[in-house]
C-alpha cells in the first residue's frame, strides 16, 4: 500500500501533468518555498488536514478519488455514498445530495437509540436548515467559491428554489432535533457564517439590501436558538444536545452517526458543504476515537462553571451584534 503522501501527489500529478504549473500551484497552496513543497511531496513534512483540503479544492479531487487510486484491494465503493458536484451538474445533482442526508435522518428516526456526534468547525447544516434563506446562502457559498464568482445570491437562490428542496431541508432539521446529539464547538464556528455574509456584502454579491437583511434576521434567530440550546441542553422542545467547548480552533469537521453502542456511519467534510458518507469500519473506529479525544480536551458546558456556560452561550448574540454593526454601519 502506498504512503498517504505518495497517493496524494500521484493523483495531483495525474490531474495536472505539467510539472511547472503543478509546482506553481503547490507553492501557492502551501504558501512556502519550493524546498518546503519538495519536503511535503517526499513525506518529510507531514501534511496538515487544512492543507489537504486546500489541495482538494485547487486540484478538484476527493477522499474517494484517493481511495480509488490505491486500488480495490482496500477500497470497497459499496461502503461509500458520494455525490460529485461540478459546475455543470450542480443544479441537477444537488437534490440527490440532499436526499442522501434526508434518507439517513429518516432512517435514524426508526432506530431504537440513535445518536449523532459532531465536530463543529462551522455551524452544522442540521441547525442552519431550520432557516430557509441561510440554507440557500450556505449552498450559494459553496457554488460561489468552487464554480462561479460572478453569480449573485439572488440569481442563485432563484435557481435553487426551482428544485423545491425546502421540504427536504425542513425534514432534515426536524429529524436532527429529534435525535440526541453531542456537539463540540469552538468560538470561531458561528463567526464563520457571519463573516461569509459580511464578505458577500462587501464584494457586492447581493443585488438588494432586503436579501442581506433577511439573512441577518435569520442569523439573529439562529444565534438565539443556539443560545437556548446551550442553556437548556435540548434542541427546542425536542431531544437532548450536549455542547462542549474546545479551547482552540477546530479545523476539520465531521459527523459520526450511531445507534445504541455502535457507530454505523461517518460524514466527512471535504470543502464547505461537500462531504461523503461511509460505513467503512476502519474509518468509523478512527473518527469515533478522534471524537472521544477531542471531547476529552473540551469543556462540558453542562458541568462547567455557570460563568463559563454563560460566556459561551452569550457569544452567539455578541458576535451577531458586532457583525450587524459592521455590516449596517
Amino acid at each position: 500500500m502506498k504512503e498517504f503522501h505518495e497517493s496524494i501527489f500521484e493523483l495531483i500529478a495525474k490531474i495536472e501533468p505539467n510539472p511547472i504549473v503543478r509546482s506553481e500551484k503547490l507553492i501557492a497552496v502551501f504558501g512556502v518555498g519550493k524546498r518546503s513543497v519538495i519536503n511535503r511531496t517526499k513525506g518529510h513534512t507531514v501534511l496538515r488536514v487544512d492543507e489537504i483540503q486546500k489541495l482538494m479544492v485547487t486540484f478538484n479531487f476527493s477522499w474517494i478519488d484517493l481511495a480509488k487510486l490505491n486500488g480495490e484491494a482496500y477500497f470497497d465503493s459499496s461502503l461509500y455514498e458520494y455525490v460529485r458536484l461540478t459546475k455543470e451538474n450542480f443544479f441537477h445533482e444537488i437534490p440527490r445530495y440532499v436526499r442522501l442526508y434526508r434518507d439517513l435522518m429518516e432512517e435514524m428516526l426508526k432506530m431504537d437509540n440513535p445518536w449523532i456526534k459532531i465536530i463543529c468547525s462551522d455551524v452544522p447544516m442540521f441547525h442552519i436548515m431550520k432557516f430557509e434563506h441561510l440554507t440557500y446562502f450556505k449552498f450559494y457559498m459553496y457554488y460561489h467559491h468552487k464554480f462561479d464568482k460572478t453569480l449573485t445570491f439572488e440569481k442563485f437562490r432563484e435557481r435553487l428554489k426551482l428544485l423545491c428542496l425546502d421540504l427536504s431541508f425542513e425534514t432534515i432539521a426536524i429529524a436532527y432535533a429529534s435525535i440526541k446529539s453531542v456537539e463540540i464547538w469552538d468560538r470561531k464556528a458561528f463567526e464563520e457564517l457571519l463573516l461569509l455574509i459580511k464578505e458577500c456584502n462587501d464584494y457586492g454579491k447581493f443585488e438588494h439590501v432586503a436579501s442581506l437583511r433577511v439573512l441577518m434576521e435569520e442569523a439573529n434567530l439562529l444565534a438565539r436558538y443556539l443560545q437556548k440550546c446551550v442553556k437548556s441542553a435540548h434542541k427546542g422542545d425536542r431531544e437532548k444536545v450536549n455542547f462542549y467547548e474546545y479551547g482552540s480552533i477546530l479545523r476539520d469537521g465531521f459527523v459520526v452517526y450511531g445507534n445504541g453502542q455502535r457507530p454505523f456511519k461517518l460524514s466527512q467534510k471535504e470543502f464547505m458543504l461537500q462531504s461523503f458518507l461511509t460505513s467503512d469500519a476502519v474509518l468509523l473506529a478512527d473518527f469515533d476515537d478522534s471524537f472521544a479525544t477531542l471531547k476529552g480536551r473540551s469543556d462540558d458546558l453542562i458541568k462547567t462553571s455557570v460563568r463559563s456556560q454563560r460566556s459561551f452561550r452569550k457569544h452567539f448574540r455578541w458576535l451577531f451584534k458586532m457583525y450587524k454593526k459592521c455590516i449596517f454601519h
